[in-house]
């Protein structure tokens, strides 16, 4: 699952505090790690759900997927001592060799003095700082924040330093999903490179790991060109484009018809995915332009133009009828993965939502 933001920061040069009382000293993990396990509360993989089942219909064009991690990303890299020797503080270094703008959250259970160096392309806008002991920056005219919290292990081992915790806590602070988690319980120097992996000095003759977590990469928000699959054959053969919908948890894909105001929309789980056309079960889609335009609103489920959007229009009836849909009844409601009955779930050839796409 991804954990929903709980506050987003937009204040600079201020320090804020967040999580509770320090946990007892950490041990060495003990388990295996870097990915995603049964269980755990944190998994942070691509969004579940079905797979469509059956064919799928390729654009013209074909070729890969694009994939995008958005702005800003929030890469985290976690540690609990920087060396064996407790009698000064530790020095930790951090290369950032990713382009783009990032949120960088780093975490060490023992004082730390963290030092950044940017490769060419590379922002960072904010930093949080974790730590049960005192945690310094070297980034300076950048936003940077305090907390209370570690973690070093992924999925977490147990240890005293809470993983699951620091997660949560990083993503709130940021308002944004993690794009890279990176642990060891003793390491100094970090890179992150421009596959979001990365590769530390993690001390591994004495018996530690280094762990990783790849989040889902999306962008929330903004439309970007996909050749994206879908499970029936669309009448429509414009661009093809996605966005990511993190309110519904799914990704929403529109194909043009003739225009940059005329779509037909789809929906999936996953990008991997072919995807399902959208269907209503009280109407046939004059709701769903709720997807496409932030200000959309219908009061009448039935008058499309009934929320102000004058121009706002669907086109002929289409019932669709034994193969895998997502569907809902009212404007707001969640959206399910049904098996389309007859005359039961209802689409249409096109929408139009008084917003252009992209």
């Amino acid at each position: 699952m991804r954990f929903a933001p709980l506050l987003a920061l937009s204040l600079a040069g201020c320090s804020l505090y967040f999580g509770s009382s320090a946990p007892e000293p950490g041990a060495p993990p003990t388990g295996g790690g870097g990915g995603p396990s049964g269980g755990d509360p944190y998994d942070g993989g691509l969004p579940g759900g079905p797979q469509a089942d059956g064919g799928s219909s390729m654009p013209p064009d074909g070729g890969p997927r694009p994939v995008s991690c958005g702005s800003p990303e929030v890469h985290v890299i976690g540690m609990y001592e920087t060396s064996s020797d407790h009698t000064r503080t530790g020095d930790a270094h951090v290369t950032i060799d990713r382009p783009g703008d990032h949120i960088l959250v780093l975490s060490a259970y023992e004082a730390t003095n963290w030092h950044v160096r940017l490769a060419a392309g590379a922002t960072v806008r904010a930093v949080q700082l974790f730590g049960y002991e005192a945690q310094t920056v070297d980034l300076p005219g950048v936003t940077v924040t305090h907390g209370t919290a570690c973690g070093y292990s992924y999925p977490y081992n147990g240890g005293g330093c809470d993983t699951n915790q620091l997660l949560r806590l990083a993503e709130a602070q940021a308002g944004a999903s993690l794009t890279s988690f990176h642990g060891c319980y003793q390491a100094s120097d970090w890179t992150l490179h421009a596959d979001r992996t990365a590769t530390s000095n993690c001390n591994t003759a004495a018996g530690y790991q280094q762990d990783e977590l790849l989040g889902d990469c999306h962008r929330s928000g903004g439309w970007e060109r996909s050749n994206f699959s879908t499970l029936s054959t669309p009448a429509c053969t414009g661009e093809r484009f996605i966005r990511r919908n993190d309110h519904y948890g799914v990704w929403v894909g529109a194909i043009l018809c003739g225009s940059s105001d005329r779509y037909k929309l789809y929906m999936s789980a996953t990008l991997d995915a072919p995807f399902l056309e959208i269907a209503d079960f009280a109407g046939h889609g004059q709701d769903h332009c709720e997807l496409v335009n932030p200000a959309f609103t219908i009061p009448n489920e039935d008058d499309i133009t009934s929320g102000g959007c004058a121009v706002c229009a669907v086109g002929p009836l289409i019932d669709i009828n034994g193969v895998p849909v997502y569907a809902r009844a009212k404007f707001g409601e969640p959206f399910e993965r049904v098996l389309s009955q007859y005359w039961a779930d209802l689409t249409t050839t096109f929408y139009s939502c008084g917003v252009a796409i992209p």
